[in-house]
């Protein structure tokens, strides 16, 4: 019998597919086995929970010993940041002592007593060159010192009372301090600073700081001049400018109404503190600032109220004056301290001088006129003066609300007036001069009129307290301070 080869082939082809598929299938189930074997295997090691405390607590130690190592590092630079204040505060004591030795400028004395509190407090034992006049403290390489007559770090007003108070020395002292494992975390340097400041310490009085109050300030031609240290001016109603006028003041020039400036806008200078530029307008009104203190009462006669027309050399005695006094030309003639209660105008006439210590001068009429070339040198009575009637402390012209006589001061470099002059209904005129100024000498003034005129080619000085018309506590110009 014949067999067709062709079917015998593809019988035995058949055969052999059916194996090799076979042969496929056990390789797959083999493999599947030793998979499943594999990921059983990494099942039973995630599971496995033994040596996880031993991981856990040595992160937790590491964390711990981190965390101790940055305390001991903070803990460091606090106290190197104690001891840096504590120089600072010495440097600014020392350096603010100098002031009136320096003329109000960082000078070498200033510097080298500076720099000697620093060896004193055993911050070095190297002399430092301080820099000066500088507003802004960067980061040093060693202990650095800067010395700023007017405080100026702190930038504003705002953020520092004393900031541009020539009275005042500002010290800054810039110190690397590196750390013993901060580097770790990669922090290897603290920048230290410290700044203290010493000097006439004044007290903020809301609205600016004002040694002037008033109700209305004209500048009633060109070149009128106002020189304010140690304050500022509020003017509580309308100002009025005009070519050439300045105001240099520590403090702020504020005005409460509106504002002609004529013929200023290019030609005036404005030198203020807190970064004015000019004079700025507020809306916050301040009202006068003595206006709750009680009037005098009228005393008995002076033992002196009769000499009215004094010879030179007389020196008169307080009380009530009913027809008030002339000082004749060439005269001269003392105030014994006290109040004077005037009924009349004292008129202190060319070449004629006035002077006293501890003494009020209130006018229910007239006023006090000095006239050109006159020499008036008054100082009012202290809040602490022994004997003192204290509702006229610290005030030398006083005309109450009823007396509108005003009051007129020639320019006259040696006039002036320690104390307030307060003409709460009245006009304080300054007349025009050349070349002079007025109430330059004085070292503690402070000014409350209803009005106040400027003439033209005049210069007034107001070496002024503001602590005077009413700052915050007792302090006044003159107390030595530590401020940080």
């Amino acid at each position: 019998m014949r067999v067709n080869s062709s079917f015998v082939s593809l019988a035995y082809t058949g055969a052999r597919g059916q194996n090799d598929t076979a042969k496929t299938n056990m390789t797959s189930t083999r493999a599947a086995d030793q998979a499943g074997s594999y990921w059983r295997g990494a099942a039973r090691i995630l599971c496995d929970e033994s040596g996880q405390t031993l991981v856990l607590a040595a992160m937790c130690m590491t964390l711990l010993m981190g965390m101790m190592a940055l305390a001991i590092d903070v803990g460091y630079v606090h106290y190197r940041q104690v001891q840096l204040q504590t120089a600072a505060d010495s440097a600014a004591i020392a350096a603010g002592l100098e002031l009136g030795n320096c003329n109000k400028t960082a000078c070498a004395n200033m510097e080298a007593a500076a720099a000697q509190a620093l060896i004193e407090d055993g911050i070095t034992a190297a002399t430092i060159a301080p820099a000066t006049n500088q507003c802004t403290a960067s980061a040093s390489t060693g202990l650095a010192m800067i010395i700023n007559v007017g405080p100026c770090l702190l930038g504003s007003r705002t953020n520092d009372p004393n900031y541009g108070n020539p009275n005042m020395a500002e010290v800054v002292l810039t110190q690397p301090q590196n750390t013993f494992f901060g580097r770790i975390f990669g922090i290897r340097t603290f920048n230290l600073v410290a700044r203290a400041e010493a000097g006439d310490a004044y007290i903020n009085n809301n609205g600016g700081n004002p040694c002037v109050w008033t109700n209305g300030l004209e500048y009633n031609s060109s070149n009128g001049n106002f020189t304010l240290n140690n304050c500022g001016l509020y003017d509580n109603g309308n100002l009025q400018t005009d070519s050439g006028d300045s105001v240099t003041a520590s403090s702020t020039f504020l005005y409460y109404g509106t504002w002609s400036p004529n013929n200023c806008n290019s030609s005036c200078t404005w030198n203020l503190g807190d970064g004015e530029t000019q004079p700025t307008h507020t809306t916050t009104q301040q009202p006068d600032p003595l206006a709750g203190r009680t009037t005098p009462t009228q005393p008995a006669n002076s033992p002196t109220y009769t000499n009215t027309t004094p010879n030179s050399g007389a020196t008169l005695q307080p009380g009530y004056y009913p027809n008030g006094i002339n000082l004749n030309s060439n005269v001269s003639v003392t105030l014994a301290p006290g109040i004077y209660y005037m009924n009349g105008s004292i008129n202190v006439n060319s070449g004629a001088t006035l002077t006293g210590t501890g003494v009020t001068l209130y006018f229910v009429n007239g006023s006090l006129q000095p006239n050109s070339n006159a020499t008036v040198t008054l100082t009012a009575p202290a809040s602490n003066t022994t004997g003192c009637n204290c509702q006229n402390a610290n005030i030398v012209v006083w005309e109450p609300s009823g007396n509108s006589s005003g009051m007129n001061l020639d320019a006259n470099a040696a006039s002036y007036y320690n104390g307030i002059i307060y003409l709460p209904a009245a006009t304080l005129t300054l007349n025009s001069g050349t070349g002079t100024t007025i109430n330059s000498l004085a070292s503690n003034t402070a000014v409350d009129v209803n009005n106040m005129i400027v003439d033209s080619n005049v210069t007034f000085d107001v070496n002024g307290s503001q602590s005077l018309l009413g700052g915050n506590g007792g302090q006044q110009l003159g107390a030595f301070a530590v401020a940080e």
